[in-house]
């Protein structure tokens, strides 16, 4: 075994498939867009590229539709951050203390990881639809000065969106959290006890710490995530009214499929793409610590 890992040619051997499919799936398409981003095109085999430059990008950074949606990108992570990463952790702390009946609340914590998110997004629709199930509840319940139009109104339409996806995925955070917490070796736990840190304590000065490397894990997965965010603000609003709910992502399906401009769509592409490597870097520069061993 130990001939095989000081082996050149046979580590290459084994990681040549990974590298072939990577390759395939994400680095070409990425050059691919990249090269188309620099042309005007339809997206019509034969007809005519032209050649623009830096144009179609120049064209997107100075858009106010693309900056809006930035900003509700923007406001996504805050409140992506603010409610999945805590609430996940906080399931998983409670899960940890194995209370009678804790695996009927951890599958069913989980059970929205599990159904499409074009499934959440429909049966989400029909709840805050004007007519919809939190409406009409509202109304029978005396409080009908609380039911809004959700998906329409300028101060709900895109607030509403992010905390149903931040419903979704909490689910994933809970589970990674909840493993690492597995993981720590009883007496860990068992000695912070006797030591007299129990309660919060135990979890800011031990817990966390030790489970640091998955929290990480976590961030990193919800800036991704967000910065591709797609099927649920298409099935819930499309990204409207009037671009009102729209992200990036929205709006490079809208000007390569819509519009047919595959040019400007790409551009976007791109520009989504180096957001995402550049927010996963500061991600990882803002909470690179120590690791600590047990």
């Amino acid at each position: 075994m130990e001939k095989i890992r000081n082996n050149r040619k046979a580590a290459l051997l084994f990681i040549a498939p990974g590298f072939l499919i990577y390759t395939v799936l994400l680095l070409l398409p990425i050059f691919g867009s990249a090269y188309l981003g620099l042309f005007q095109w339809n997206g019509i085999k034969g007809a005519t590229m032209t050649f623009v430059g830096l144009n179609n990008f120049v064209e997107v950074l100075t858009d106010t539709a693309f900056w809006h949606s930035v900003k509700n990108i923007i406001w996504w992570m805050i409140l992506t951050f603010l409610i999945q990463l805590p609430v996940g952790l906080l399931l998983a702390f409670m899960l940890s203390t194995h209370f009678r009946g804790y695996k009927f609340f951890k599958a069913t914590y989980f059970v929205p990881q599990i159904i499409s998110t074009t499934v959440i997004g429909l049966v989400w629709y029909f709840i805050l639809m004007p007519s919809g199930v939190l409406n009409t509840t509202l109304k029978q319940m005396g409080l009908a000065s609380l039911a809004h139009t959700w998906l329409v109104e300028k101060g709900t339409a895109m607030t509403t969106i992010i905390l149903v996806n931040a419903w979704a995925g909490i689910g994933f955070h809970m589970t990674v959290s909840y493993s690492a917490i597995q993981a720590i070796p009883d007496d860990v736990m068992d000695a912070a006890s006797l030591d007299g840190c129990v309660g919060l304590k135990k979890v800011f000065y031990i817990i966390i710490p030790l489970i640091w490397e998955s929290i990480i894990s976590c961030c990193i997965v919800i800036v991704t995530a967000v910065l591709k965010q797609f099927d649920l603000v298409y099935v819930m609003t499309s990204g409207g009214p009037n671009g009102l709910t729209d992200v990036p992502s929205t709006l490079l399906y809208k000007q390569a499929f819509k519009y047919s401009d595959y040019g400007v769509g790409s551009a976007i592409g791109v520009i989504i793409f180096i957001a995402s490597v550049l927010c996963t870097l500061l991600t990882l520069r803002l909470t690179n610590k120590e690791k600590i061993e047990y």
